[in-house]
């Protein structure tokens, strides 16, 4: 036993007090000893627990942020949202760069982002009305798309979906700008119920709207020739499939008041071409015929020859046409009084035709006078 405070070896073990100082001698000190010697092992073992536990704790902690990471990018990548996803996934290798999993769908990831742009490629082939090319594009893409069943996949396989979609309502809407006749876009309507309703709708609306134009095309050429009637069948024609369409109702009402002013002159002309064909007949009768000159020579014998010429200045064809005249001397006795007939027989309207006559014994100073003219009008046939 050693003094604790000296230090003297003392060979008594039950001694009380050191020899050389005097001091108590401290007997507990080897029985702390040996505590100690309990104590250590425990203690590192619970060091090596904390330490173990610890390190498990900041694993535990970093595949938690890993798997957020993992379904951050996943959940980008089914939005669509590829190259999010993989910062997502570059984030998460940073952390786990030995992560199988991540690295698979880091791959698959930049396959469907290449896939994705080559779907973006159709879709400019789709707006210049490339249907054929974009169609083998879209066959060869899903074939690469169904190999994998990876639910990363989803996205773009309804993107795909869309896309031809897409080409079939192209190719429709190009069969419809062809169309030309209400009919044909009326059977065009009935194909359209394999499609998804929102397509489905912009087409019918699209057959809609063109069949309101030729409607109001077609009404209004007819409505310019005056073909009222086939201008409302047009119209009405067209209003069984776009119901109260406006455009269409008011062009009706137009064609409706239109036809009932043209309807009133019409009626109006009729009455006036009545009064007209009056007023054209009775100068046809009375004033068709007029002398526009008149010759009268006396010869060395005394008699008067007279010729003149009558013009038709009616609408009419005339005939029989009698010029009564009166003969009469310088003191204005009357020295004959005849009548002479008109050749040819018939005028047209706006022809001239001669007539003559001799009065003997007129001597010098003679002159004629015209009376009467009278013709009779040609028949109409029918």
């Amino acid at each position: 036993m050693f003094c604790i405070n000296c230090g003297a070896n003392h060979l008594e073990n039950n001694a009380n007090y050191c020899s050389n100082c005097g001091k108590q001698l401290n007997q507990h000190v080897g029985i702390n000893n040996k505590k100690v010697h309990y104590l250590i092992p425990i203690i590192s073992l619970i060091i090596v627990i904390i330490l173990l536990f610890s390190v498990e704790f900041y694993e535990s902690k970093i595949n938690e942020k890993v798997l957020v990471f993992q379904e951050n990018a996943e959940r980008k990548a089914l939005a669509g949202e590829y190259d999010k996803a993989l910062e997502y996934i570059e984030q998460g290798l940073s952390y786990r760069n030995d992560y199988d999993i991540l690295k698979k769908e880091k791959e698959m990831i930049i396959s469907i982002k290449e896939l994705n742009e080559e779907l973006i490629g159709v879709e400019k082939k789709i707006m210049n009305e490339d249907f054929d090319d974009a169609q083998k594009e879209i066959n060869l893409l899903r074939r690469q798309v169904n190999i994998n069943s990876s639910p990363l996949f989803i996205n773009l396989t309804n993107q795909i979906e869309q896309v031809e979609t897409s080409v079939k309502v192209g190719e429709i809407k190009e069969e419809i700008n062809k169309l030309t006749t209400i009919d044909e876009l009326a059977d065009k309507l009935s194909t359209l119920y394999s499609l998804e309703l929102q397509e489905a709708s912009e087409l019918k609306q699209q057959i809609y709207t063109k069949m309101v134009m030729i409607s109001a095309t077609n009404a209004e050429q007819n409505l310019e020739n005056k073909h009222f009637n086939q201008a409302f069948n047009v119209i009405d024609e067209a209003l069984q499939y776009v119901v109260n369409n406006e455009k269409l109702l008011s062009l009706k009402d137009r064609i409706t008041e239109e036809k009932s002013s043209f309807e009133k002159a019409e009626q109006e002309r009729i009455e006036k071409a009545i009064l007209a064909a009056k007023k054209e007949e009775e100068r046809n009768l009375t004033k068709a015929v007029q002398v526009t000159s008149i010759n009268l020579k006396v010869d060395k014998y005394g008699d008067a020859y007279i010729d003149g010429i009558v013009k038709n200045s009616g609408t009419e064809t005339v005939h029989s046409i009698i010029i009564e005249f009166t003969v009469v001397d310088k003191s204005g006795k009357k020295l004959e009084e005849g009548k002479t007939n008109v050749f040819p027989n018939k005028l047209v309207p706006g022809q001239t035709g001669e007539f003559e006559h001799v009065t003997y014994s007129a001597k010098e100073n003679a002159k004629v006078n015209i009376n009467n003219i009278s013709w009779l009008l040609e028949e109409k046939k029918g």
